[in-house]
């Protein structure tokens, strides 16, 4: 006997996706833009050579949200010099914004693959057929 996917799964999954499709253009407008520009006039914006457009808003709000000075190497210097001008740049806003951002996307995604997973071991059916 196979079950459907319940009624708040469905809602939930496309709430998150929804919020992560207005969350994005706005933190690219409002977060990504201004650090951008800030980090340009002290010649510290190394981001825009390393990552893509699609992706910089993400990799800005997860710098800002994510703290990456617990994972602190050696190793990894040059990382870390890009990511603590980027926290210091960022007001209140911006970080909630991030964290808006965040939250959605890594959401959406977990549910996305609870759902795959669930659907793989058979508790439910994605599918109509």
């Amino acid at each position: 006997m196979e079950y459907t996917v319940p009624l708040w799964y469905t809602f939930l999954t496309i709430a998150l996706a929804l919020s992560t499709f207005i969350a994005y253009p706005i933190v690219a407008l409002f977060v990504t833009r201004p650090i951008q520009r800030i980090l340009r006039q002290k010649n510290q914006d190394h981001i825009s050579d390393w990552v893509v457009w699609p992706f910089k808003s993400g990799w800005y709000a997860m710098a800002i949200v994510v703290p990456f000075e617990r994972w602190r190497h050696e190793r990894n210097q040059g990382f870390m010099d890009t990511v603590l001008p980027i926290r210091q740049a960022a007001n209140r806003m911006q970080c909630w914004l991030s964290l808006w951002l965040e939250v959605s996307m890594f959401g959406m995604v977990f549910l996305m693959l609870c759902g795959l997973f669930l659907e793989f071991m058979g508790v439910w059916s994605l599918g109509s057929g």
